[in-house]
């Protein structure tokens, strides 16, 4: 009993369950899932818990698989628990793919799928302490920052557990041994083709020889102090998540390129990482080198600069905002439409519609925001409303010369995802009109105006 009231312990601990849970228990048929199973009976009563063992036939040892599936049953049967099974209809591995991730997301699918199912609350795995040291010394050789330091969580997502995250493997063996409960050993458990295995087998065994014969509880401990001070740093990025200082729009986020310079470098790294995520369609796939790509975007390089990520997003710096988005846009397709005055045109492109028509100087209004006035006599026809063009230029309104589109958009800090489809107005010269901008020095009202140009601009519908 000495285990179970340790996993009670832990149970208390982090509040991994509430009184009336209904928890499904992973059930693989090895030690660790066995005695998760055999706790969890004990505590039934005082929870007042209902139980659901759950086993996953991956089909990876044929035969043995199928055992494994049967002494499950078995066992969950002699607890007088609901047992529920699924065979992986096809064990192998997509090309290109972890097995061990492949598997693993395999086995949480069904774990979701059986919870959803019954309207269970919790799914309960049974990671021990050794499990614990072994993850958190894969991730120190990976290079892995607090994210991957910290382990396992005893409770994730509100719903999965982990009861045994303090107990070790030879808690776990011996209290089955006392208690007359069988298990299955699983023989890929020892195959060196997976690192695990190897660090299991080769690395800890001689880190506890030669240097540390508690390296295994050192590294859990190392683990709990971590996540404390991750979930610290956690609750501030998620703080600057929910701020107005990061915008939201369909499938893209925004932000200024200042306010993330004025945070501190681990918040920027994190927050990064964050926003990648969550506007990704995996979890996963974002390595130290993409957030730090995306960083070095903000702090470094030029407006302009674009950089391409994993599962099609990208990031990109326009003047003071970034930009990261989850479609690459595609090229703005050329747009031209002729404008007949009086006339009206539905630029569908821009959202908006153009009416054209003649007036009076004393109808001039410049306060009128959805109005513009050009002096018809200046201009030569014909009209035609378009985007850009390589080579258009323009008079810009109060100056003298002309300038380049280019330069102009540049100069004016339009950002470079909207230049291609910004709506112009040519005459046989040049540009007079561009949206949201101004007009052509060439083509402005003065005193002399005697045949004005109105354009009244309105959003389409």
């Amino acid at each position: 009993m000495i285990m179970i009231n340790k996993v009670e312990h832990t149970i208390k601990k982090y509040h991994l369950l509430k009184m009336g849970d209904h928890v499904v228990v992973a059930l693989s048929g090895g030690a660790d899932s066995c005695a998760l199973l055999w706790c969890l009976v004990h505590l039934s009563d005082a929870y007042d818990l209902k139980l659901t063992a759950a086993h996953f036939n991956h089909g990876l040892r044929k035969e043995q698989s199928d055992e494994d599936e049967v002494f499950c049953h078995d066992l969950a049967k002699k607890f007088g628990v609901e047992f529920l099974a699924q065979k992986l209809p096809d064990p192998s591995v997509p090309r290109g793919v972890s097995p061990e991730d492949y598997l693993r997301r395999e086995r949480y699918r069904f774990l979701d799928g059986v919870a959803a199912e019954s309207g269970a609350d919790k799914i309960a795995l049974g990671h021990h302490l050794q499990d614990q040291a072994e993850t958190v010394l894969l991730n120190i050789m990976r290079g892995s920052g607090l994210d991957g330091l910290k382990g396992f969580l005893p409770i994730r997502d509100g719903k999965y557990i982990r009861p045994l995250i303090d107990v070790t493997r030879k808690e776990i063996t011996t209290a089955l041994k006392e208690a007359g409960i069988d298990f299955r050993q699983d023989s890929s458990n020892s195959s060196p083709v997976y690192l695990r295995n190897r660090l299991r087998g080769e690395l800890i065994p001689l880190l506890k020889k030669e240097y540390n014969p508690r390296i295994e509880q050192n590294l859990a401990r190392m683990a709990e102090i971590v996540r404390r001070d991750d979930e610290w740093i956690s609750g501030h990025v998620n703080l600057i998540l929910t701020s107005p200082q990061i915008q939201y729009h369909e499938n893209q986020v925004t932000f200024s390129a200042e306010y993330f310079k004025s945070l501190h470098e681990a918040l920027r790294f994190r927050l990064v990482k964050a926003l990648l995520e969550n506007l990704s369609t995996q979890y996963g796939g974002f390595s130290s080198s993409h957030i730090q790509a995306v960083v070095d975007l903000v702090i470094n390089r030029p407006s302009g600069k674009i950089i391409i990520l994993p599962q099609r997003l990208r990031a990109q710096k326009e003047y003071d905002r970034v930009i990261v988005d989850c479609t690459i846009q595609k090229r703005v397709v050329d747009y031209e439409y002729p404008l007949m005055v009086p006339g009206e045109v539905v630029l569908k492109e821009r959202g908006i519609i153009l009416n054209a028509k003649r007036g009076e100087p004393g109808e001039v209004d410049f306060k009128c925001v959805d109005r513009v006035y050009l002096d018809e006599d200046k201009i030569k026809a014909p009209l035609v409303i378009r985007n850009r063009r390589k080579g258009d230029w323009f008079e810009p309104l109060g100056t003298k010369g002309s300038q380049k589109i280019k330069k102009l958009f540049i100069d004016r800090k339009v950002p470079r995802g909207q230049r291609e489809s910004l709506a112009l107005i040519a005459d046989d010269i040049s540009i007079i009109w561009i949206e949201n901008i101004h007009i052509s020095e060439r083509v402005k009202v003065t005193r002399e105006t005697k045949n004005v140009l109105i354009l009244e601009i309105r959003p389409l519908g």
